[in-house]
């Protein structure tokens, strides 16, 4: 787990550093899936479908914020429904302006949910986004998740219309709008799946804001159950087929997902939980306080040792009365410091054994010792010339 934790700090720093060019790559990642999604399954304009289109569209959306990526998909499906009819572009046009009008001018932070539902049906995994989403958002990411699932189920509808619609000889506008909309609008299946996607949102929010251990595991384990039993039930009563392999490999994903989730935003200890109680003037509180656990990485240590310029291979001969010489005038010289009386009595003491010398060496020979030079702070630590006053 400490190693999982030490990783954690690090990604966090790398994000930190790097926080605007890797928003940028994940946009652009998440464009070209979406576009490359949208025209593998309505390619109809071919000049739509060109590899160069898709990477410029993919750029300019990595450049602006993820509302505009909605916008662009949403313009990108219009123009292939165009290329097919008109009956159809007019119910998938006004599908889309309510979309927008209602909710995404309103909350358009929330549009990386509605971006991400159709690529987590075409993977398979429909459970992830609802859990996903109820366990880092609110109870409002439910609206984003059951707009995505929209979007999806009219691409797909858009995709099995289209055999029809070239089939067809000639057809009335207000005949292919009212067959698309009663296709598309009153399908069984999207309608149970925008149910279940509330109802997972709603269940896994309500309790992972719950005051108990281990809350968003439980959220995530449950949020799958509750997935999966309502996508069987609701398929039993209203007669729709279900996958339940796609149920079941979800209801996985979300779970591992959940997990992972919990470990980069919401890691704590349970076990060092505390339950605190105060009170002021008009309430009392009592308050759960849990601890985040946090593992910094380890800094190393790097200890350099510098090596001698000098040949290593070369002896040195030391000699130990030198060394003891040297020690005795190094202890010397600190009794010196600490006492300067005595300093000042071996220098009185230097100074007379010289002038002895140059006595004897000149041949004059002064017995007199008031002739003797002193200094004043020798002098001043004898009080001689108190004496003398």
């Amino acid at each position: 787990m400490d190693g999982i934790l030490e990783l954690k700090g690090q990604l966090q720093k790398i994000y930190a550093q790097y926080s605007k060019y890797i928003d940028k790559i994940i946009q652009f990642v998440l464009a070209v899936f979406i576009f490359y999604m949208i025209n593998n399954n309505i390619g109809f304009m071919q000049m739509l479908t060109n590899p160069v289109v898709t990477l410029g569209l993919s750029i300019v959306c990595a450049f602006l914020p993820p509302v505009f990526t909605v916008l662009l998909a949403a313009a990108l499906v219009l123009g292939h429904v165009y290329s097919l009819s008109l009956g159809m572009l007019v119910v998938t046009s006004l599908v889309f302006l309510l979309m927008f009008i209602f909710y995404l001018r309103l909350a358009p932070k929330t549009s990386i949910v509605v971006l991400l539902m159709p690529l987590a049906y075409l993977l398979k995994v429909p459970a992830v986004i609802p859990i996903a989403a109820a366990l880092i958002g609110t109870s409002a990411y439910a609206i984003p998740t059951a707009l995505g699932t929209i979007a999806y189920y009219l691409i797909h509808q858009i995709k099995d219309s289209a055999v029809a619609v070239q089939t067809a000889e000639g057809g009335n506008l207000l005949t292919d709008m009212i067959n698309f909309a009663k296709q598309s609008l009153t399908s069984k299946e999207m309608w149970l799946f925008v149910i279940v996607d509330i109802i997972c949102v709603l269940a896994v929010y309500g309790i992972r804001r719950c005051a108990v251990a281990h809350a968003w595991k439980l959220a995530s384990v449950v949020g799958a159950g509750i997935y999966i039993v309502a996508s069987a039930a609701g398929g039993a009563v209203l007669d729709v087929k279900i996958s339940y392999g796609m149920l079941a490999v979800g209801a996985v994903m979300s779970i591992v997902v959940g997990i992972i989730l919990e470990i980069l935003f919401f890691c704590v200890d349970y076990s060092r939980c505390e339950s605190l109680q105060y009170e002021d003037d008009e309430y009392y509180y009592y308050v759960k306080a849990v601890p985040k656990v946090g593992v910094t990485a380890s800094e190393k240590m790097v200890k350099r040792i510098n090596r001698r310029e000098d040949n290593l291979n070369e002896s040195e001969i030391i000699d130990s009365d030198e060394l003891r010489k040297r020690s005795r005038k190094k202890q010397e010289s600190q009794n010196l410091r600490s006492n300067p009386v005595r300093k000042n009595n071996l220098a009185y003491a230097a100074s007379e054994k010289n002038q002895n010398r140059t006595k004897k060496k000149s041949g004059t020979d002064k017995t007199n010792t008031e002739h003797l030079l002193l200094t004043r702070s020798l002098r001043k630590d004898l009080n001689l010339d108190e004496k003398r006053k």
